[in-house]
């Protein structure tokens, strides 16, 4: 039992000689890094250490009235007490007016023989004080803590930096809500995100001559090389109007980054309609709270969206952006609905010679070019009914002579084509005969030609007998050309091959035709029909018809009408309707409104249409 005690009291004795070691040690380390500060003409022991934290806490310090507003102020050392600087940790009011607060640029310190100079205000130190109306800063004061100000009533252009203020941290005067204009020194070489943020009244930001890190332009603050959009006033109005839309940088502007906050609270803003090509970056909270907000434009340049960028927007905000873009999945992310907008370019070569934004849905227009003999211009790849990003090339084919010869009377037409083109051949009429050809190539051009008129029916003692028609054998009634497809009394059987006249308006395909006292069911449109008819504008399509074979209606851009009055009808080939007008009406039977309107759509017929 004694050596037990023994132990226990060498175990004590070692105990209070460590704690006496760590308390002189704590003793020593305070007596470098504590001091004690005394405002004058004031009785306080309070101590003041640490440097500034923005956001942290700090140590209040000695305290004065240095403002005859009846506001105290508290102190806490800046750096190395030896510079005899202190900033703004704190205040005390009890009164109950709104108040100018200036600020004094030095407090004596009793003890000390020279005054310390007050360089900042510490973050958060007046936020959300309800009676500032005013504040200026005094020489001496270098930077603003962050939330400093944070929803002081600060009315009008009641911000009065002086000519040394070199920073304002992040939403230093967040949501002052009464502030108009504010004006940045030449001085100021940092301000943080978000500063002006939801300042509803605000309207003006400017910058003095000489600051060689920010501009304003038209009101809004940016970086000197206009990189960087830092803040837009709230309550500023798009060149000077209420029209609440913007458009974002511009080549004299090149805005690569929308800094965090940077149009948060803007409530008059409805639209953003683009961003210009510079644009890669949309800061967090951009537009936060932009509660009128209703339409945004995004480029496909845009590679980094922040979060909550679109929070608290209008509802039913709708991004219109590239398809498979960032914005897009951004968009998809966040439950935002898109308007996906397709880029179409046209190239000559290699030469980029126009870029256009087009609806998925819509139509691009292409560029003219320069003619060039003995060719034609093509495109590559359709142009109508855009469903994804196209890059589209021309395509310069070659023209061919098409012939048209009748060895009775000695006529002869020439006509001009491009390889894959068709044309109209020509009206002949001859006494007791109906004009045929002896080949149809020349509804697919691939090289020159020659077509032979056919005289398909003779006279014989003064009687005109219409020879019954072979298999092949073509015949034009009321200027559509008519191809026997089949020849069997029990179902004959024509197809519309072509038009003679391309300038008509309205096209009206029977079910039937008469050959030699013989009903033909019209049952098909041929390859290219009534491709490129420029007037055409009304369609009507026979009972029998069982087949629209491709491009039939091909770029026929006034075709605002069709009806299809069969309930045959099974196929509808390749581009049969592209490029007819956007919104065309297609009337067909009820039973077939569904199955119809697939095979249309399928056909090239515009998702803008109406299938009724």
């Amino acid at each position: 039992m004694r050596i037990g005690q023994r132990k226990i009291s060498v175990i004590k004795c070692f105990g209070l000689a460590a704690t006496l070691l760590l308390l002189s040690l704590f003793g020593w380390w305070n007596a470098q890094h504590i001091r004690p500060v005394y405002a004058a003409g004031l009785d306080t022991d309070q101590e003041l250490a640490g440097h500034p934290l923005d956001t942290g806490t700090t140590v209040e310090g000695g305290r004065t009235d240095m403002n005859a507003s009846g506001f105290i102020f508290h102190y806490q050392i800046f750096g190395n007490k030896d510079n005899h600087e202190v900033a703004i940790s704190g205040y005390e009011y009890n009164g109950q007016v709104e108040q100018d607060l200036i600020l004094p640029a030095t407090i004596k310190i009793d003890g000390e023989t020279e005054p310390f100079t007050v360089v900042g205000v510490n973050g958060s130190v007046f936020s959300g004080c309800n009676y500032i109306k005013s504040v200026t800063f005094a020489s001496t004061y270098k930077w603003i803590g962050a939330e400093a100000f944070k929803g002081c009533p600060i009315v009008s252009e009641g911000i009065s930096f002086n000519d040394g203020m070199k920073e304002i941290r992040d939403r230093a005067f967040y949501g002052c809500p009464l502030l108009t204009k504010v004006t940045i020194k030449a001085s100021t070489t940092s301000i943080g995100t978000g500063v002006f943020a939801n300042c509803t009244m605000l309207n003006m930001i400017a910058v003095e001559s000489g600051n060689q890190k920010y501009c304003a332009v038209n009101g809004v603050l940016y970086s000197k090389n206009m990189d960087m959009l830092i803040q837009w006033p709230a309550a500023l109005t798009v060149g000077n109007s209420i029209d609440g839309t913007c458009y974002i940088g511009s080549a004299t502007c090149p805005v690569r980054m929308i800094c965090d906050k940077a149009f948060e609270g803007c409530k008059y803003l409805s639209t953003i309609s683009g961003m210009y090509a510079t644009v890669t970056t949309i800061g967090e909270q951009a537009f936060y709270g932009c509660t009128s907000l209703s339409k945004v434009k995004l480029p496909s340049t845009v590679t980094k969206i922040g979060n909550s960028a679109f929070a608290q927007c209008a509802p039913g905000l709708i991004i219109e952006c590239d398809k498979g873009s960032v914005a897009e999945n951004y968009a998809k992310n966040y439950g935002i609905r898109t308007s996906a907008i397709c880029t179409v370019r046209f190239y000559d070569g290699g030469l980029l010679l126009k870029t256009e934004e087009v609806a998925v849905g819509g139509s691009a227009t292409p560029p003219v070019l320069p003619e060039r003999s003995g060719y034609t211009l093509t495109w590559s790849r359709e142009y109508t009914n855009v469903q994804q990003n196209l890059d589209i090339y021309s395509s310069w084919k070659q023209n061919y002579t098409v012939t048209f010869k009748d060895a009775y009377s000695g006529q002869i037409t020439e006509m001009k084509s491009y390889y894959g083109g068709s044309v109209t051949p020509p009206h002949w009429v001859r006494q007791g005969y109906i004009l045929g050809w002896d080949t149809t190539a020349y509804t697919y051009v691939t090289k020159d030609l020659t077509v032979n008129a056919v005289w398909l029916v003779s006279m014989t003692d003064g009687v005109i007998e219409e020879e019954r028609p072979q298999l092949g054998d073509t015949r034009t009634i009321n200027n559509i050309i008519y191809k026997v497809t089949r020849t069997s009394k029990s179902d004959p059987r024509v197809q519309a091959v072509g038009c003679t006249k391309q300038t008509l308006t309205t096209l009206n395909i029977p079910s039937t035709v008469t050959f030699a006292g013989s009903n033909y069911k019209v049952t098909s449109i041929g390859v290219g029909a009534f491709r490129d008819m420029p007037k055409l504008t009304k369609v009507v399509i026979g009972a029998k018809m069982i087949k629209i074979s491709k491009t039939a209606f091909y770029n026929c851009p006034k075709l605002k009408s069709i009806t299809i009055k069969s309930k045959k009808l099974n196929s509808v080939g390749e581009k049969a309707f592209s490029k007819s007008y956007v919104k065309v009406r297609v009337n067909v039977p009820n039973s077939c409104l569904k199955k119809y309107k697939s095979y249309l759509l399928d056909g090239g017929l515009s998702s803008y249409a109406k299938v009724f």
